[in-house]
């Protein structure tokens, strides 16, 4: 959920940002444009309008804060109000720029964060060994499987397994992909689907639609290890390359 978060935040600093460029770079040209205008009066000495434009070319070249009725800013205000605006606009840039790394370079666009998980002998054996964990041919159904989060940990060997090919396969199975990384072991042979108490049903789904045939309880993983996630799935050599 917190990695949501920073993508959700990431993603409107990003359009603030812009926005605000955008913003300041249109009162910029609206003001130019004023400017040459009454400069353009003033050259062709248009009547009784020129001293009007001339004072008026240097009232609004010395403010930058809207208009106060026809009582003019000082120069020094209207500087300050300048230097105020841009000086925040140009920090919303760099938050934007800061939140478009994090979302866009450093996290890879995706919402799943990269862990190191320990995984430890289970009680019963190797990881999924327990006969008991067998997938049934038809598990229970469950409903909605976006509502259900799913943690991928690469047990396999085989480098970028979990993030390239695993989670890529859950989320098209309709689940939410949670943490992704690697763990201490790499000599899994078969992969595995774990699940935290009352997940049961979602973790044999979960192992069904990726072609898992073990779904034992979560033993053997540490549970910081998978977030908030309800099941995960431990990839082991069988599914690290995958059709």
């Amino acid at each position: 959920m917190s990695s949501d978060w920073v993508m959700i935040s990431a993603t409107m600093v990003m359009f603030v940002s812009l926005f605000g460029a955008l913003g300041l770079g249109i009162i910029a040209w609206r003001r130019q444009s004023a400017i040459r205008g009454l400069q353009a009066r003033e050259q062709h000495g248009l009547g009784q309008s020129s001293p009007v434009a001339s004072d008026r070319v240097q009232a609004l070249a010395a403010r930058s804060g809207p208009s106060q009725g026809d009582v003019p800013q000082g120069a020094g205000t209207g500087n300050g109000v300048a230097i105020g605006v841009i000086a925040a606009v140009l920090v919303v840039i760099i938050a934007g720029g800061a939140a478009g790394w994090w979302f866009l370079v450093r996290d890879g666009g995706s919402s799943s964060a990269e862990v190191t998980a320990q995984l430890t002998k289970p009680a019963n054996g190797p990881l999924g060994a327990d006969p008991d964990a067998v997938v049934p041919d038809d598990p229970p159904a469950i409903q909605d499987r976006a509502a259900y989060t799913v943690a991928v940990l690469n047990a396999s060997g085989v480098s970028g397994a979990a993030r390239t090919t695993v989670a890529p396969k859950v989320e098209t199975a309709g689940y939410r992909v949670g943490e992704v990384g690697d763990a201490n072991a790499q000599d899994l042979a078969t992969s595995v689907v774990m699940w935290r108490p009352g997940s049961q049903a979602v973790a044999q789904n979960v192992a069904k639609d990726l072609g898992i045939t073990s779904a034992p309880p979560l033993d053997g993983v540490a549970a910081d290890a998978i977030g908030d996630a309800e099941v995960v799935v431990v990839v082991g050599k069988d599914a690290a390359t995958g059709p």
